[in-house]
């Protein structure tokens, strides 16, 4: 169950994860917790996917143990079921949802998986960011290597000197004609 096609969508909610109701008591939950890690700890589980489970369950409860989030999640939940009795009442004559506790399931995973996806997009919007940061500070290092290097060539190649000496010549040259 906890890792179902696409467990990663189905899986946001720590609530499903546990198999507890968001009303349940912290204890109470974190009683659930001991005995889900227990049957799925990959030291006594030999299943290949026991290491993920595990993770998807130690990550659940984490979420609970802190008091803002497990009441943001509540309260979360709470939207969904209100979401899920509306959707269930205007399509209750289409029968396009068969029943009430379907459709709040629905809800609470739709909402679960907007504020995932929003996640997701300011993180590749982060990353994009530092990216194009990067890639000027890289633009900025070549540029200043660039002219580096070009100042570098042109002492060693004594073009400093021939242009100076070129100049002196033409400012001395000038100097007698005006003498004259």
């Amino acid at each position: 169950r906890l890792l179902a096609p696409n467990h990663e969508w189905k899986n946001l909610n720590p609530f499903s994860v546990l198999a507890v109701s968001h009303l349940t008591p912290l204890d109470i939950v974190s009683q659930r917790y001991k005995a889900l890690s227990l049957l799925i700890h990959p030291d006594k589980c030999q299943h290949e996917k026991a290491k993920d489970a595990f993770e998807q369950v130690r990550k659940a409860m984490n979420s609970l143990k802190d008091e803002q989030k497990h009441k943001h999640l509540k309260a979360l939940i709470e939207r969904g079921f209100a979401q899920g009795k509306r959707d269930y009442e205007k399509n209750v004559a289409s029968n396009i949802i068969q029943s009430l506790e379907k459709a709040k399931e629905i809800a609470v995973m739709k909402i679960f998986a907007e504020i995932e996806r929003s996640r997701k997009d300011v993180e590749r919007r982060k990353r994009s960011y530092e990216q194009r940061e990067r890639d000027q500070e890289d633009e900025e290092t070549n540029r200043l290597r660039k002219e580096r290097d070009f100042e570098k060539n042109w002492r060693e190649e004594n073009r400093v000197e021939k242009r100076i000496g070129n100049w002196r010549n033409f400012s001395a040259d000038d100097k007698k004609h005006k003498t004259k």
